[in-house]
């Protein structure tokens, strides 16, 4: 039986077919993690193959090639019209398969990579759609030159309000050093916080302690940096009497197989991954995440995060967030701005640009150019690390007095605020914002003289009565009080002091 979608669904079947009918190449479908993109991908397969048309279904991971099979079989699509196949099969058997009529993309946002370029090359004429719930790249690229229209879909909000989303609570440790976080690249950024996490526990607070404090008892899923910290979490859980199990791309297909069924029966309580439950993998029942890796990727942070957001009646998801990404990047209701245009680029990283390749000792994925040489394979650095030295007892331990707080919308924006720098450039306004912002985090000072220290008293900066009484009218502020910190600032930077307390807030 045919599905019955929902009427934001049927608009973003009808708008990408509105373009596909104006010659429109290629359209990319934006809609969020768990809105339904599957079916919307089932149907128009089935109305093109209804027409005659042969569709090459494209996607990276086994579970998402195996998720569309069994949707296009549910959704009564007649397989022989659609040819299933990774994006590195499908680039191998260019000049042996039959021409396809439409191709389709799932996760369309690594179209960028050298494989699936490819095929498009080599299919230059065939129409194609991609799919994701996140166009977005670390390294600030943009997807014009794969895709000529973008259709987006709701909300997360909009679906969380008209029950297509489970709604969610977010807890999150308000005092995180990301600093020691390397997020140059994804690599980095797991081989850094896995470092970090081994030798001082405190950024992550207690683990166990938290589940148990908000969710004891509910089935969860833990996203880890790496294998071996994510076999240390499940240590951790069992020892404390709680089922947990790990997997990753290294467990063998059938263990992992067998353990995603012990889950999902709820024979487990805890499963503890690295990289691998997020695209492609759906269990509506789960409600609790525990995010124990950061990151500064909007693409795994939405993802992960969102994972046990599928709707159930009466439904509310628990994240449990102990790197503050929350913090850092959004939570999931927050207004995301999506766009095929390039971005300004925000770190010299990348994400889905240089080709990745599969570690084949642990099954991670790293860039090519952070494996190194064992014989003949590569392998990631953590496999070398582990062949050089003994395995170790961990001797982590836990800061008792690091808290969990829930974060807000609005206390998102304020923590990501007061971790920005204070600009020469931007208007006095925004500057005023960040040090508000400052000022409640740190719970105590004062955000004018805090923001004239660093821009005046530290940095030489100069303002005109004009710019502090339009401060003082957009920000509702006493034009006395405005001048008194000015003023103070001013007198300060003549003093020139070595090393004023308000260093820390540099200039950017």
């Amino acid at each position: 039986m045919a599905y019955q979608l929902r009427p934001y669904q049927n608009n973003l079947v009808s708008d990408a077919r509105k373009y596909l009918a104006q010659g429109f190449k290629g359209v990319l479908i934006q809609s969020p993690p768990g809105s339904g993109k599957s079916v919307v991908i089932a149907e128009i397969t089935r109305m093109a193959a209804e027409k005659g048309g042969y569709v090459l279904f494209l996607a990276h991971r086994r579970e998402l090639l195996d998720n569309i099979r069994e949707t296009l079989e549910e959704n009564e699509v007649k397989l022989s019209q659609v040819l299933i196949l990774s994006a590195v099969m499908a680039k191998n058997r260019l000049h042996t398969m039959r021409k396809p009529t439409l191709i389709v993309t799932d996760e369309g946002h690594h179209g960028k990579a050298k494989t699936y370029k490819a095929i498009y090359d080599h299919f230059a004429d065939v129409p194609r759609l991609g799919f994701t719930a996140t166009p977005w790249r670390m390294n600030g690229d943009g997807f014009t030159d794969i895709y000529d229209q973008m259709v987006e879909g709701p909300s997360i909000q909009w679906l969380i309000d008209n029950q297509c989303l489970a709604p969610y609570r977010w807890f999150s440790i308000p005092l995180i050093d990301r600093g020691k976080v390397d997020f140059k690249n994804m690599t980095r950024e797991a081989e850094s916080s896995a470092a970090l996490f081994e030798s001082d526990a405190t950024i992550q607070g207690d683990i166990v302690g938290n589940y148990q404090k908000y969710a004891d008892g509910k089935q969860a899923i833990v996203y880890a940096p790496t294998i071996e910290v994510s076999k240390l979490i499940v240590k951790w859980f069992n020892d404390a009497g709680i089922y947990a199990v790990h997997a990753d791309g290294k467990t063998p297909i059938k263990q992992r197989d067998q353990i995603m069924a012990d889950f999902k029966a709820k024979k487990i309580t805890i499963l503890s991954n690295v990289d691998l439950i997020s695209e492609g993998f759906n269990v509506p029942d789960v409600g609790v995440i525990i995010l124990c890796r950061p990151t500064q990727s909007i693409v795994l942070h939405l993802q992960q995060s969102m994972r046990g957001m599928r709707y159930r009646p009466d439904k509310v998801s628990i994240i449990l967030d102990h790197v503050g990404n929350g913090a850092n990047l959004g939570l999931p209701a927050d207004e995301f701005e999506w766009t095929l245009s390039a971005r300004n680029r925000k770190s010299s990283g990348s994400e889905g640009g240089p080709p990745r390749i599969t570690c084949p000792t642990c099954g991670q994925q790293f860039l090519l150019k952070s494996l190194l040489k064992i014989g003949d394979k590569p392998h990631c650095p953590f496999c070398m690390a582990e062949i050089q030295k003994q395995e170790k007892e961990s001797s982590v331990t836990f800061d008792e007095t690091v808290k969990m707080v829930e974060l807000t919308t609005e206390r998102a924006r304020i923590a990501r605020l007061s971790r920005k720098k204070f600009s020469k450039t931007a208007p006095l306004s925004a500057n005023y914002e960040i040090a508000e912002a400052k000022v409640e985090v740190a719970g105590k000072g004062n955000s004018l003289f805090k923001m004239f220290g660093s821009l005046t008293a530290w940095s030489g900066k100069e303002f005109s009565i004009a710019e502090l009484e339009d401060l003082a009218i957009e920000k509702e502020l006493s034009m006395e009080s405005i001048l008194r910190a000015y003023e103070w600032a001013v007198k300060k930077a003549t003093e020139k002091p070595a090393e004023p307390e308000w260093f820390a807030n540099k200039i950017s």
